[in-house]
């Protein structure tokens, strides 16, 4: 991985050194430009400061046109394999993803948690299986639109969006029981209170002050969120910004990462490394980490065997 990170990196200094000629092209004309407008001032000759307001508008065409060039080269060498490379990297070739695809609405809703959008998109669907644990995973973009009519009749239309990262992981036992966890003010336009069973709280304060817990089974609730699993979520909400929104159902878990986005940009004139790397790579490990914080692996949720 550390080649394909030098290999981007090294494409991007040449792309930028002809950026940085069409740069000096375009100050060389402003400088120009900006010594007709002296002389004008001094002299009040009009044609002077007509040659300045032309330097400084071709100036600014060339280095724009040659800014989009060369950016728009430098990212057709790399954009396309980046998350390939991302993906290959933790998974090897056992995955399924299908950029232009996402989850439809129907298994999503099947979370209890989440209001009818007017509009809703989704994108980056992403398929594979780790320790007996089948997951599926995507982006979302939730909209919800308002109309709101003034004094003078007019109408006007207004719509909120809401994105962020869904994961849905299924494992071989059937937990015949309803549980969901949601970060304190994470309920918005979007993300509803299923108002299904009881709430609880557990011993660790800080997990008990950053969610909310509700279950159709207090026992079995304390049997999945054990105190282990308490701290590594903690962690993982501090690690990963997001309202993180977890239910369990029968044998499946639904994950909500709200408001979730962390991909730092991509440009000619920003350093391709491996923070930048991983901001892009995070989606596709995120499935993983939180098959080891919730402790999906664990007997209880992979032995269907057991009563």
């Amino acid at each position: 991985m550390d080649e394909f990170i030098n290999t981007i990196e090294s494409n991007r200094l040449v792309f930028k050194k002809k950026l940085n000629i069409v740069l000096i092209v375009a100050l060389s004309l402003l400088g120009v430009g900006i010594i007709c407008l002296i002389i004008g001032l001094i002299f009040l000759e009009t044609v002077l400061f007509a040659i300045f307001f032309f330097s400084l508008i071709i100036a600014a065409i060339i280095y724009g046109v040659g800014y989009s060039i060369y950016n728009k080269k430098y990212l057709s060498t790399f954009q396309n394999d980046l998350e390939t490379k991302a993906i290959e990297l933790n998974y090897g070739s056992d995955y399924f993803y299908e950029p232009n695809k996402g989850i439809d609405y129907d298994s999503i809703d099947e979370s209890r948690c989440v209001n009818k959008p007017d509009e809703y998109r989704s994108s980056k669907y992403f398929e594979a299986k780790r320790h007996n644990i089948n997951f599926v995973s995507s982006n979302y973009v939730f909209s919800y639109i308002h109309y709101s009519t003034d004094s003078d009749g007019n109408t006007k239309k207004e719509v909120n969006r809401y994105n962020g990262r869904f994961i849905k992981f299924t494992f071989p036992r059937n937990l015949n029981a309803f549980l969901s966890l949601m970060e304190k003010n994470s309920v918005d336009e979007m993300i509803k209170d299923p108002r299904l069973g009881e709430k609880i709280e557990f011993e660790y304060m800080e997990f008990n002050d950053k969610f909310v817990v509700k279950t159709s089974d207090p026992l079995k609730a304390n049997y999945i969120i054990t105190p282990q699993v308490q701290c590594n979520l903690v962690d993982f909400d501090k690690a990963f910004k997001s309202d993180l929104i977890v239910t369990y159902l029968d044998n499946s878990a639904y994950i909500f990462m709200h408001e979730y986005n962390t991909k730092m940009p991509l440009g000619i004139y920003k350093q391709f490394n491996k923070k930048v790397f991983d901001s892009y790579a995070n989606e596709f490990i995120i499935p993983l980490l939180l098959i080891d914080a919730l402790d999906l692996d664990n007997d209880k949720f992979v032995n269907k065997n057991l009563n």
